[in-house]
């Protein structure tokens, strides 16, 4: 599409849709300050994430109050836009908003050879910011043509925080909570372990039809349609099977033979576009040795509880769903994570979480129901085995998350802090 009278007329569309986008999501992000306090220099930002975690909410209001150019290229009136198309949408840009200081392109990575127009836009003194749902392709062409002239943000949905503060409660950094407020917080907690973070759920008829389209639009449009998937079907049962069991094992060799894939390279390319998208993450076990955490199997995790359960049917495994919100939240703490087990795979530890700055180290465990004597002697003495794996940790680096229980359990002489998930999940210090 090349017209330019066409082109003005989706880019004022998307104008009013922008402001009509902003009244309907009000709530602050969690790294909004960070982003908006970038935008003084002229990197190009980058704001990456999985689809509908509110990218672009984000951009907008960081950038509200300034004067800005807007393209949204997941717009399907742009779909056959060129790279020579380009430079008539700067001109329609620079028409409708003369005196614009910032561009902010939407899922850019739509259009062919979208780099070099965004690095032609950098040095005519442009302040650029770019979203996109796909890690792999915004990254591949950063590294080819923008090295050293852009900084990633990773956008994710709704953590706990926010999805208080959208439901009008917040909670101050560190605060004290009464025994109501903890009550409150606690059952806020439940809903929100039930229906995710995705922030337009709520606004929804059928969350559950909403997230299901979701899925499948991602593995059509940003994994199968951009990587040329032919067998989309096998993507589609090989996504559901990682979906089905997140938090459990997984290996190359075991994908490649349930779907008669034929190579590991396969199984290799599938994962790693299902991670490409944000819809899963990886977890290597904990190995000192590089070449030991990539034979062992991985764990992996998906990117929302309530997407998972409306996915994979029947899956509702709370302690592996319980498990997965405590990762995500390792994720936005921009934590180090592997799992740990020990080569007699007698005791495992969920979370090694480490401090990329620091390299301090916490061994975190997660358990539903600790009722059980037996669930609560193997999750104590895994966490206690680690400790000892790894030099000795103290007692204040071993953490057991439960979903309601709270106090200190005893093993071997240690005591190990239980806490319930939904107070870990609170501000300790301002976001």
């Amino acid at each position: 599409m090349t017209d330019k009278g066409s082109l003005r007329q989706v880019v004022l569309d998307q104008r009013e849709e922008r402001e009509i986008l902003l009244k309907r999501c009000g709530v602050a992000r969690e790294g909004e300050e960070t982003l908006a306090q970038g935008l003084s220099d002229n990197l190009i930002k980058v704001i990456t994430g999985v689809r509908r975690c509110g990218k672009s909410v984000l951009a907008h209001r960081v950038l509200r109050g300034s004067h800005y150019g807007y393209v949204n290229f997941d717009d399907e009136r742009l779909f056959g836009l060129s790279t020579a198309d380009l430079n008539t949408v700067l001109e329609v840009l620079i028409e409708l908003t003369p005196d614009m200081k910032f561009i902010l392109l939407d899922e850019i990575q739509n259009i062919e050879g979208w780099e070099l127009f965004v690095n032609r836009l950098q040095r005519q003194g442009y302040r650029v910011v770019l979203t996109g749902s796909n890690a792999h392709l915004l990254s591949r062409e950063l590294a080819t043509h923008l090295t050293g002239r852009h900084r990633l943000y990773e956008a994710y949905p709704y953590s706990f925080r926010e999805y208080l503060r959208a439901r009008g409660h917040e909670v101050a950094s560190g605060a004290a909570l009464s025994t109501r407020e903890s009550a409150k917080v606690s059952a806020l907690f439940a809903d929100y372990f039930a229906v995710g973070g995705f922030p337009e759920v709520s606004q929804v008829a059928n969350p559950r039809a909403y997230l299901q389209d979701l899925y499948d639009r991602t593995l059509t449009r940003d994994i199968a349609m951009r990587h040329g998937v032919r067998h989309i079907r096998t993507l589609k049962d090989i996504a559901f099977y990682v979906a089905g069991n997140c938090g459990g094992k997984l290996t190359y060799q075991n994908i490649a033979a349930a779907y008669s894939l034929g190579s590991l390279h396969t199984a290799k390319n599938y994962l790693s576009y299902l991670q490409d998208a944000y819809l899963f993450f990886a977890v290597e076990a904990f190995s000192f040795k590089v070449k030991e955490r990539t034979r062992r199997p991985r764990k992996m995790y998906g990117i929302d509880p309530a997407l998972i359960r409306a996915t994979a049917a029947g899956t509702d495994n709370r302690g592996l769903l319980l498990e997965n919100v405590v990762f995500l939240e390792l994720l936005r703490r921009r934590k180090l994570v592997h799992y740990y087990a020990d080569p007699q795979g007698k005791h495992e530890v969920d979370f090694v979480s480490r401090d990329p700055e620091t390299a301090a180290v916490e061994l975190i465990q997660v358990c539903a129901d600790l009722t059980r004597a037996e669930t609560r002697e193997r999750e104590l003495r895994g966490l206690q085995h680690a400790a000892t794996a790894f030099g000795n940790l103290p007692d204040a680096n071993l953490l057991l998350l439960t979903l309601d229980h709270r106090g200190v359990e005893q093993v071997a002489g240690r005591s190990i802090a239980c806490v319930p998930v939904w107070e870990w999940l609170l501000p300790t210090r301002p976001t």
